[in-house]
């Protein structure tokens, strides 16, 4: 019975280090290595890394290893051009439900992202602050696609939060978005969610696009280790 909870505390110390460039792209994990070093069988291994692959973090190259993917121009391209397709339409439809409980909630998660003490409790209540709509939209299947692109694209937040810095417009969106979702205009609230993700998507791939020469390959793979400023 104790393996599940091995298997999440696994998944989350491999999924913070590699977000944070201590295990770089292209790094090999295999089941026997990883079971040694946290002192645990290898099924709570296994499953951590098929918990990592799901959010797309490493790739399986074999039954017992996985690889550390590298983030890329491309997937970056892809998951921001869903995000900003479906995040403004769960906007929209989910504003004119939303009530005082979640304008408080989000008030909340702005005054945690302001006085955050680390990028990863950053992202968890950046997360916190949008969910807080989009749960009111009344659409399973579409929430749990948003959910998976936000994990998808977490570790390109946390390039952004962590080595691009200049976060000061995402404060201001954010206090934006709120007053749109206060004020019930689920329309303006949707073009500002739009707006949003597309000035994160063009910070990130300019910084990309700057680093590939240097730590990619040809094909637009952003493989080096990324050097934080804190």
């Amino acid at each position: 019975m104790a393996y599940p909870s091995a298997a999440a505390r696994v998944a989350s110390e491999l999924r913070s280090q590699i977000l944070q460039g201590d295990i770089t792209p292209g790094s090999r994990l295999s089941q026997q290595s990883t079971a040694e070093r946290f002192g645990v069988s290898r099924i709570p291994v296994r499953d951590a890394l098929q918990m990592l692959a799901g959010e797309g973090l490493v790739q399986p190259v074999s039954n017992a290893t996985a690889m550390v993917t590298g983030m890329s121009i491309a997937e970056l391209q892809e998951l921001y051009e869903l995000r900003e397709a479906v995040e403004p339409l769960a906007t929209q439809i989910a504003v004119p439900n939303v009530g005082r409980a979640e304008h408080i909630t989000m008030r909340k998660q702005l005054q945690i992202m302001d006085e955050h003490a680390d990028t990863r409790t950053w992202l968890a209540a950046n997360n916190a602050f949008h969910a807080a709509v989009y749960e009111r939209a009344g659409r399973p299947r579409m929430i749990e696609l948003v959910e998976r692109l936000r994990r998808l694209t977490d570790r390109y937040m946390y390039v952004h939060i962590e080595v691009i810095g200049q976060t000061e417009h995402l404060t201001s969106e954010h206090l934006g978005i709120l007053a749109a979702v206060e004020a019930g205009d689920s329309a303006f609230a949707a073009t500002l969610t739009r707006e949003h993700l597309a000035s994160s998507h063009d910070f990130i791939l300019r910084y990309l696009m700057d680093s590939q020469n240097a730590a990619g390959d040809v094909n637009g793979h952003f493989v080096g280790k990324v050097t934080l400023t804190s």
